[in-house]
């Protein structure tokens, strides 16, 4: 059985300290990495922490405060940067996706997912869904 595991990036605080983080979690659960709430910072964090941001095969943003949504940009960037072809679900509540979709699209940089099932890959129309409990799953995939 694959391990089991929560990775503690950061803990609650609108104010990071020496000590520290934003929010990031990163649990390990039967094969896949699901990454919670990557706040800014999260990328440095899981350098620290010894987790490659190639093995994340999930992302969920819980709400869209800065503590908690500011690092995704990093990290999706940085997927492409690996050249993960995967496509990485990206959820987040419903009354959320306007930021999520400003935050996916923040900086230009060389997009290495073209044409593949990715979170960075363009869309011909949003490809979100909502779920009964008020999500929004953005798979990066077109329809």
């Amino acid at each position: 059985m694959p391990p089991r595991e929560l990775v503690v990036l950061g803990t609650p605080s609108q104010l990071p300290t020496r000590t520290r983080n934003h929010n990031g979690y990163l649990l390990r659960w039967d094969g896949e990495a699901v990454l919670f709430d990557p706040g800014e910072g999260t990328q440095r964090q899981m350098t620290l922490a010894g987790v490659s941001p190639s093995t994340i095969t999930a992302v969920c943003v819980t709400h869209a405060h800065g503590d908690h949504c500011l690092g995704l940009p990093g990290v999706l960037q940085r997927l492409s940067l690996e050249n993960v072809k995967r496509p990485i679900p990206v959820v987040f509540p419903a009354e959320a996706a306007g930021y999520i979709d400003r935050l996916r699209h923040a900086s230009a940089y060389v997009n290495h997912l073209e044409g593949a099932r990715g979170p960075c890959a363009p869309l011909a129309e949003p490809c979100t869904w909502t779920t009964s409990a008020g999500l929004v799953a953005d798979s990066g995939s077109r329809s």
